[in-house]
C-alpha cells in the first residue's frame, strides 16, 4: 500500500519537471529566434523601398528660402545641401570641410546652405541666421557666414551678440545702417523661417545635416574623402546615364531602308 502511494505521488513531480523543461527550451528557442531576426539586415527590397520613400520626401518638401543661398552651378547634376546652425560647434568644425568640397568641385556641383537654428539648444543661433540673411540682402551672405563660423566662440558667449554682428558687417563692407534695419525687418527672418520649414519637413532634428542628391549622409560620412567618394559616384552615374541616352539616339545620317529593301 505504501509503495503504491509513493509511486502516485511521484507522478505530479515528473509532469511538472517535464513542463518546466519544455518551457525553458521553448523560451530559449524564442529568444534565439527573435535575436536572429533582429540582427538580420534589411533585404534589398526593403532597403530600396526605404530609399525611394526618403527621396520622395526630399523631393516633396517645401523649397526653403528662394532663391537659395547657393554656390556652384544651378544646372549641376549633383546637389549638396547642408542644414546648419551657426551656434552649433559641430557645424563650425564642418564648415572648412564644406568649403574644401566647394573649392574642389566648383561648378560641377550645386551647393546649397540652409539656415536651421536649434533655438532651444542655441538661443543666439536664430539671430545669427538673420544676420547672415541681412548680409545676403547686400550680396554678402557667404562673407558673413564665414565670419559667424570663424568667430563662433566669441559671439556665442557675448552678452550682446548683435553688436558683434554689426562689427562683422562693417568688416565685410556692408552698409551697417541698412544691415541694422534688415536685421529687424521681415525679409531676412522670412528666409530663415522658410529654410527651417523645409528642414522640419525632412525630419531634421540635429545639425549639421547634409544631403547629396537627396540622400542624407550619416555622421561617419562627413569627412572630405567620404563626401568626395559619394560625389564622384554621383557624377559618374550621371555621365553613364548621358552616354547611355546618347547611344540610343540614331545618328543624323542614318535612315530606315526597310521600305527600299521590300
Amino acid at each position: 500500500m505504501n509503495n503504491k502511494n509513493q509511486t502516485n505521488s511521484g507522478l505530479p513531480l515528473a509532469i511538472i519537471g517535464v513542463v518546466l523543461l519544455a518551457a525553458i527550451v521553448g523560451g530559449w528557442w524564442f529568444y534565439q529566434n527573435s535575436k536572429s531576426q533582429a540582427s538580420k539586415p534589411k533585404t534589398n527590397v526593403n532597403q530600396k523601398t526605404d530609399d525611394a520613400a526618403a527621396l520622395s520626401r526630399y523631393a516633396s518638401a517645401p523649397p526653403g528660402a528662394q532663391p537659395s543661398n547657393m554656390l556652384g552651378s544651378p544646372s549641376a547634376v549633383v546637389t549638396v545641401e547642408e542644414f546648419a546652425d551657426f551656434q552649433c560647434p559641430t557645424c563650425a568644425v564642418q564648415h572648412p570641410k564644406m568649403k574644401e568640397i566647394i573649392s574642389l568641385y566648383g561648378n560641377r556641383i550645386k551647393f546649397i546652405f540652409r539656415n536651421f537654428p536649434l533655438n532651444q539648444a542655441h538661443p543666439k543661433a536664430y539671430d545669427a541666421a538673420v544676420a547672415a540673411e541681412a548680409a545676403q540682402l547686400q550680396g554678402k551672405y557667404w562673407a558673413m557666414q564665414d565670419q559667424l563660423f570663424t568667430n563662433q566662440q566669441k559671439w556665442a558667449t557675448a552678452p550682446d551678440a548683435r553688436k558683434l554682428f554689426e562689427e562683422y558687417a562693417q568688416k565685410i563692407g556692408l552698409d551697417v545702417a541698412k544691415f541694422q534695419s534688415d536685421m529687424l525687418g521681415l525679409p531676412a527672418k522670412t528666409r530663415v523661417d522658410a529654410d527651417m520649414q523645409r528642414g522640419r519637413a525632412l525630419g531634421i532634428n540635429g545639425t549639421p545635416t547634409v544631403f547629396i542628391n537627396g540622400r542624407q549622409l550619416t555622421f561617419e560620412m562627413f569627412g572630405v574623402e567620404s563626401m568626395r567618394q559619394i560625389i564622384d559616384a554621383e557624377l559618374q552615374k550621371a555621365t553613364n546615364q548621358t552616354q547611355s541616352n546618347q547611344s540610343t539616339i540614331p545618328s543624323a545620317g542614318s535612315t530606315d531602308n526597310s521600305a527600299e529593301n521590300k
